[in-house]
């Protein structure tokens, strides 16, 4: 049975299925609303019921008890049970990108840091892949599929670009830091996810920990291909100083006078003399009020929870903090 929503605010409606989420009923109508991962654990997709009923696991990590209470529900996890009207942003910049599957071969690999993989996937000729700058796609080899936000724009390299962490168990880093050979084919499919640089004049926070700065990386080189006159800050942390595998950040701070960068530690690493802590912490001591910006964020799911809720303490917006969570899979 097919029922209708309705979203709020931009009056959008299309016609969703009783069998699949409302996520996949709206994807599939060419409806972009805000999503991450799909599986219930980034809480990206939330939204608000206005009115109608949805059928959804009560166990999700992305939505607490109180927003259960409060009619929240994960579009990618809940099922209509009658018409629907949510209160659900869609972004239209996202219905002229087509997502495929497309063959590719590893153009390149290489090792930053001991755990970190830095792979280089050219497309097949003739076929252009398009995307915004801090979305990501699903790497498939065999029956094994797993997701890796794309690290670079589209003037600076062709293809794709992947950061990807060593994960013990993971079956795809397992492959990366194992036996991928040049050449080897592998499919993508994508373009995927909602995380992407507004278009605002409004300054901008980006908080990166890992390989979180992959989709930075891609949307901070973008924008200064662009020439944006924001004001751009970059946070980025991990654990010692191997894990800050780029030295990209210090060359945007040293060309571009709207470019700040600040590197954070929160291990032991005795030859470290910047910043040290968490690195959403960080952020915390430098503004009493975050009103007035935007804020990107990228990393594990507990960080991004603990800097959403804690950035709106200090004043943060809820719809002008965007992000987008790194869940390993094994």
């Amino acid at each position: 049975m097919k029922h209708n929503v309705q979203l709020l605010p931009s009056a959008i409606e299309f016609q969703a299925s009783d069998t699949v989420p409302v996520l996949e009923s709206a994807l599939a109508a060419g409806i972009h609303i805000a999503y991450g991962c799909r599986d219930g654990n980034c809480g990206t997709c939330k939204a608000k019921v206005v009115r109608g009923t949805v059928s959804q696991p009560d166990d999700l990590q992305g939505l607490s008890s109180l927003e259960r209470e409060a009619g929240y529900i994960l579009c990618c996890r809940s099922v209509p049970c009658s018409a629907l009207v949510i209160e659900a942003d869609y972004y239209p910049q996202l219905a002229a990108l087509q997502q495929r599957v497309l063959p590719c071969k590893v153009e390149s690999i290489r090792f930053p840091a001991a755990d970190v993989a830095i792979v280089r996937l050219r497309m097949p000729p003739g076929h252009n892949f398009e995307y915004l700058p801090g979305q990501y796609i699903d790497l498939i080899t065999g029956p094994v599929r797993r997701s890796y936000s794309i690290a670079n724009s589209v003037l600076e390299y062709e293809g794709i670009e992947l950061h990807i962490r060593r994960i013990a168990g993971g079956k795809i880093s397992g492959l990366v830091f194992g036996q991928l050979q040049q050449d080897r084919l592998l499919w993508i499919e994508g373009p995927v996810g909602t995380f992407f640089v507004r278009d605002t004049r409004a300054p901008i926070i980006f908080l990166a920990g890992g390989t979180g700065f992959a989709p930075v990386k891609a949307m901070v080189t973008q924008m200064l291909e662009d020439n944006t006159q924001r004001e751009l800050l970059i946070y980025w942390g991990a654990q010692t100083r191997a894990g800050l595998y780029s030295e990209l950040p210090h060359q945007w701070q040293d060309n571009c006078a709207n470019v700040s960068y600040i590197p954070v530690l929160s291990g032991d690493d005795s030859n470290w003399s910047g910043r040290r802590g968490l690195v959403h912490k960080a952020v915390l001591e430098d503004f009493s009020d975050l009103s007035c910006h935007e804020i990107y964020a990228c990393g594990s799911p507990a960080m991004i929870d603990a800097a959403c809720n804690e950035f709106i303490a200090m004043g943060a917006k809820p719809d002008k903090f965007f992000s987008d969570a790194f869940s390993p899979s094994s």
